[in-house]
Formats: C-alpha cells, sequence, structure tokens
C-alpha cells in the first residue's frame, strides 16, 4: 500500500479571503464639531440675515441652508480626511447591502413612527398644546413651489443632512475610540441619541425626539451605514412633510 501524493500547490485549492473590511478614516471629534458648529452657526445667523420681512425664498432658504451647508462640510470631511462617503459613512457597495440596509432602514423608521404617534398624542392632550401654535401656521401664505421644495426637504432633505452630522461625522468620530465607553457601540448610540434631540430645542417634543434618535441609532448600528439611519430617519419625518402637504 502506498501513500497518497501530497497535493500539487499549483492546484491546491486556495484558502478563502475574508470579506475586504471598509477602511478607517482619519477624522474625529474635532471635525464632528466644526460640521456641528456650520449647523449652529447657520441657524443662529439664519433669522438676523433674513430680516422682520416675509419673503418666501429667504425664509425657505434660512430653513435649509445651514443644514445642507452643514451636511457639505461632513461631504468634505470625508474627502479631506477620510477615505471618501462611501467608506466613512458605510454606504452600500452593492445590490446585496443596498437591499439589507434599505430593509434595517424601513424597521428602524418604523419603530420611529409608531412611536412617536404614540408619544405625541399623549403628549397633546398631557401639555393641553393647541395647533394654532404649531410654527407649520406660519406656512400658510407661502407660494406653492416653494412649500413643495421645503416638504421635498423635511422629508427627504434634512434628514440625509442630519444624518451626516449626528451619526456620520459624531457617530464615527466616537467608535475611533473603542477603548473608553463613549466609543462602545451602547455609548455611540447613547450620545447620539441625546445630541441629536437636545440640538432640535423642541423642548416639549424631547420624549419624541428621544425615542426616534434611538430607532434612527438602530438602524445605524444594525445596518452599519448611515443609509439606513437615513431611510430610518425620512420615514420617521412622513408626518411633517405631509402635513405641509395640507396646508397646500
Amino acid at each position: 500500500m502506498t501513500a497518497p501524493e501530497p497535493p500539487d500547490p499549483g492546484t491546491a485549492a486556495a484558502p478563502a479571503l475574508p470579506a475586504p473590511s471598509r477602511p478607517a478614516h482619519r477624522w474625529g471629534i474635532p471635525a464632528a464639531l466644526a460640521v456641528l458648529a456650520v449647523n449652529l452657526v447657520g441657524f443662529t445667523l439664519g433669522p438676523i440675515l433674513a430680516g422682520e420681512g416675509f419673503v418666501a425664498e429667504t425664509y425657505v432658504l434660512a430653513i435649509m441652508a445651514p443644514t445642507l451647508l452643514a451636511g457639505a462640510a461632513a461631504l468634505a470631511f470625508s474627502v479631506w480626511r477620510g477615505c471618501g462617503p462611501v467608506a466613512d459613512f458605510g454606504l452600500p457597495r452593492s445590490w446585496a447591502e443596498f437591499r439589507d440596509q434599505l430593509g434595517v432602514g424601513l424597521l428602524g423608521g418604523g419603530i420611529a413612527l409608531l412611536g412617536a404617534l404614540i408619544l405625541a398624542a399623549i403628549l397633546v392632550v398631557a401639555l393641553g398644546i393647541d395647533a394654532a401654535d404649531s410654527p407649520l401656521t406660519a406656512l400658510v401664505g407661502l407660494p406653492t413651489g416653494w412649500k413643495l421644495l421645503l416638504v421635498a426637504w423635511v422629508w427627504f432633505g434634512a434628514p440625509l443632512g442630519e444624518e451626516l452630522m449626528f451619526r456620520g461625522m459624531l457617530w464615527g468620530a466616537l467608535e475611533r475610540r473603542p477603548d473608553r465607553w463613549w466609543g462602545r457601540p451602547i455609548g455611540v448610540l447613547t450620545i447620539t441619541t441625546v445630541v441629536f434631540a437636545m440640538w432640535h430645542q423642541e423642548w416639549w417634543r424631547l420624549p419624541v425626539l428621544l425615542w426616534g434618535g434611538a430607532a434612527m441609532g438602530f438602524a445605524r448600528l444594525r445596518g452599519r451605514s448611515v443609509f439606513s439611519s437615513w431611510v430610518a430617519h425620512s420615514l420617521n419625518n412622513t408626518l411633517p412633510a405631509l402635513s405641509l402637504l395640507l396646508l397646500l
């Protein structure tokens, strides 16, 4: 009986290679704070630059510009000090990733929307909030074209800008330090949720914002992508977007 011959190195099956990991970015907390500062300065200067007169174009642009500029700053940091938005923010690189991230985003958005409906109903009754006090009443005289632009912004544009700010830049900066509690998944989720909720400065709506922020953070964590949290955020913004449409 002869011993089996060893396999030919040239014909032996090569071991399976692990899936390529996304490269790490080089920006951190200072870059994230700079992006947030752009947004804060924009919302501070917006009313001053707009003046007292109600001009449709100025009003809508003053609402959009701060978050638009902050989102652009986030993308600029990703290109300048990172590996590009696809790698830094976990954007889908294949149809399979797109499908999976979309599913996670829809799940997170559904959780956010359902919770928002319940919490908002409780708060309106408990606090005796009058619909006439809504900031949407200021949009009644807005021309239809500008109102449609604002609807699209509330539904899709603002969520994208805010996700780049909070669950893109801030999230990515925090998770660079997994050796600290605030760099671990639960710490990153908690900090970004609280900052997101408080950033809106709508204190009566704080429970709704905390719930929504946690659901969007779940989508970001589960999908490992800003695309997932953007889908969740856009779905969560369905109610305010539809409220604007009803004013047309």
